[in-house]
């Protein structure tokens, strides 16, 4: 194999190295994706190592499909066995085969967050905890995170202090036991339940720490308490454990990231071989300059200077524009302008949040300008699409508690909420499932002779589609699930508009396609398997990056990508960096490793746009230039606009004939709404810009002085 010819001498010695840890310090473009498929390949044909024996880990299902099909190719044949997937997919495997000794079958259910949501809303009736005082979103996030650091239920209650701790302890607590009772897990639970079956199981533990003899995990930056816990799990046996990641690329610390996982690695393995790939074969030298001159503003970094052997290139575009309107204007014409140069698939536009893509699809669609979003309405998160998968997810597990309340009445049967209210209290006072108790509704009280045909009749056409799953494959059950459910007639009665009924059926075909192109490339053909699959899809598995359109998303989005022509939008403080972020040190640096990011997704031609005024809070508001575009190299700058505006002086870069200061709207009287103290109006207001600070009354009272980036305006 003559593999190695194809790399450098730093990413040659990343994939032959054999002798214990090993952290790849992988800078923006370095061919990190390259040296993770070609240590694999290595492994299997030069260190006769079994496919069987190797576990590797990447950030999303797309990548891992990738890297397979990769390695099977450097290698010329099948490379079956290979363990490679998500920190979840990879978790969900084993919860499989060794959840029960949590209490799981098999054939669990995933719940995704509007099923988590819908639960946990019926948890906190149960407990008679009003959402007006203990937001559930708030509760959500608070017991995510607490798994995210390996914090369960019992623990969680030892350490609540205040009223609204303690109120999560309860929740938590009867949240799990409602899971359970439905046989079903959450994403959290996939990572914290298998740490937790390795922790307290010596046997399985010591079986999948011998059977991973080399473990190579993607992205190590962005690991949480929990997968850093799980890789030191499986790799304490053989300590042959290769982690690659860019500490500059450390964007996720909202979500439980910690960057002191890769800055500490050598910490955990002193024996530890560091390997530093710096050499860019991504950027322009002019887009690699101004990344490294951002960067190196952050104190907590390992400390790297990424190279390049690429031309230095032409200028970086700096732009300023009136408003977010005027910003998506110059943007589309500059768009259509490359559009006729070059394929539009090339082409991204990033920005901060989702909420900036409006102004942009404005402009687009008025000219006629074909675009893709990537995390807009997701289709497995549509109507019809969440219905038949909750008829799925029933057939393979009766238990699933939400799913069967989804389906109950679709198509309706005339059983209201009243009739399933007693039948939920049946089960509860039984502590069975639902749908045992849907299945002895005669038992149940207060349920006349129509309803309980009805629901008769209902769990019978259930058994006969459960008594099926095991001899027909994810298509095959499907197009059961549709025909005799009743549901593409149902789409026909319930939406008289022809083509939104047309457009809705088109939908659930596609997931009949979708289950049928599943079963084409998997081993395990099973339904069961299909739902699973599905439960992990991220925004970006489902991006198209063939189809012939600019492509919209969020910078974090955009990580692991790249592109010949990037506009980075909104480069205003508040919005980048995030208003959020203005409090501590480390959120300040993780925004600038945001910048970094969304600058190393360019190639050839980079744009970077502010506004002076933007659509904020409910009104027009005054916006400054962020902090960051005063560290950008200027002799790399052009700062001359599409339509000859000139941008002058330095941080705070103006127009020559700048208008009066737009008047912040006044925003007393407002209704707002906060994560933890819930729905309340503006009584007064300071300051201006993104330093607005808001006098709110929320409910019960309660007065609090907080910034207006801290609260959702209603």
């Amino acid at each position: 194999m003559d593999i190695l010819n194809k790399l450098n001498p730093e990413q040659k010695e990343a994939v032959t190295y054999r002798n214990g840890p090993l952290l790849i310090l992988a800078g923006a473009g370095s061919g990190k994706t390259r040296v993770l498929t070609y240590r694999l390949a290595y492994l299997v044909d030069k260190g006769n190592c079994d496919p069987r024996d190797i576990l590797a880990v990447t950030f999303t299902n797309k990548a891992a499909g990738e890297m397979k099909t990769r390695v099977a190719r450097l290698l010329d044949r099948k490379v079956d066995g290979l363990w490679v997937g998500t920190f979840h997919s990879v978790c969900a495997r084993l919860l499989r085969k060794d959840g029960y000794l949590l209490g799981y079958q098999r054939d669990y259910t995933i719940y995704d967050e509007n099923d988590k949501l819908a639960l946990m809303k019926k948890v906190m009736k149960d407990l008679d905890i009003p959402e007006r005082k203990v937001p559930v979103k708030a509760v959500i996030s608070r017991i995510s995170s607490s798994k995210d650091s390996l914090v369960g239920p019992d623990e969680y209650q030892k350490m609540a202090y205040d009223f609204f701790e303690k109120e999560v302890a309860k929740v938590y607590h009867l949240y799990q036991k409602e899971l359970l009772k439905s046989q079903a897990m959450d994403f959290d639970d996939l990572i914290f339940n298998t740490v937790k079956i390795l922790s307290q199981s010596q046997k399985i533990l010591a079986d999948y720490s011998q059977k991973f003899k080399h473990i190579l995990v993607d992205e190590y930056q962005d690991t949480n308490h929990a997968q850093y816990m799980l890789v030191k799990l499986l790799s304490q046996k053989h300590r042959q454990l290769c982690v690659v990641g860019d500490d500059d690329q450390s964007i996720y610390g909202f979500r439980g990231a910690d960057i002191r996982n890769i800055l500490e690695f050598e910490k955990d393995f002193p024996e530890a071989k560091v390997v530093r790939l710096e050499q860019n074969y991504r950027s322009t030298g002019v887009i690699l300059e101004c990344a490294n001159e951002v960067v190196k503003n952050n104190v907590g970094r390992k400390g790297k200077e990424l190279w390049t052997d690429n031309p230095r290139g032409e200028k970086i575009s700096l732009w300023c524009a009136w408003d977010e309107q005027d910003e998506a204007e110059k943007i589309c014409r500059a768009v259509r302008e490359y559009g006729s140069k070059d394929a539009l698939k090339n082409c991204v536009i990033l920005y901060r949040t989702n909420a900036q893509s409006r102004a942009l699809e404005d402009s687009l669609r008025r000219a006629a300008v074909p675009y893709l979003i990537v995390g807009g309405l997701k289709f497995y998160e549509r109507k019809e699409i969440k219905d038949i998968l909750a008829y799925l997810r029933v057939v393979v597990n009766p238990a699933d508690a939400v799913s069967l309340k989804r389906i109950i009445n679709l198509p309706p049967r005339g059983i209201g909420d009243t009739s399933l209210a007693r039948v939920e209290s049946y089960a509860a006072e039984r502590d069975s499932s639902l749908f045992h108790a849907l299945k002895g509704n005669d038992q149940v009280p207060g349920l006349g002779p129509g309803i309980k045909s009805a629901v008769s009749g209902f769990v019978s056409d259930l058994e006969k589609l459960i008594a099926l799953k095991d001899s027909l494959n994810a298509q095959e059950m499907i197009t059961n699930v549709i025909e005799q459910s009743g549901y593409i007639k149902f789409i026909g009665s319930q939406y008289l508009d022809k083509i939104e009924a047309d457009s809705r059926t088109e939908n659930v075909q596609e997931l009949a396609s979708a289950a049928n192109e599943f079963c084409e490339r998997s081993e395990d053909k099973s339904l069961s398997a299909f739902l699973a699959e599905v439960s992990l899809v991220a925004d970006i598995d489902r991006w198209n990056d063939s189809a012939e359109a600019v492509t919209l998303m969020t910078i974090h989005n955009a990580k692991g990508l790249e592109f010949s022509c990037v506009f980075i939008t909104g480069l205003e403080e508040g919005l980048l960096p995030h208003s959020a972020s203005f409090d501590t040190r480390e959120e300040l640096e993780e925004e600038r490793r945001l910048l970094y990011v969304a600058i190393t997704r360019a190639q050839n031609k980079l744009t970077l746009c502010h506004a002076m005024s933007r659509r904020r809070f409910g009104g027009l508001m005054q916006s400054s230039p962020s902090r960051f575009i005063a560290e950008l190299p200027r002799d790399n700058l052009d700062c001359n606009t599409p339509r000859g505006e000139k941008y002058i002086g330095d941080v705070n870069v103006v127009f020559r004939d700048e208008p009066d200061a737009v008047p912040v709207k006044n925003l007393k009287g407002k209704r707002v709404h906060h994560e933890i103290w819930g729905p309340g109006q503006v009584v007064d207001s300071e300051g201006e810009g993104d330093e607005i600070k808001l006098s709110i009354v929320f409910q019960g009272g309660v007065r609090k002085k907080v910034m207006a980036g801290f609260v959702e305006f209603l």
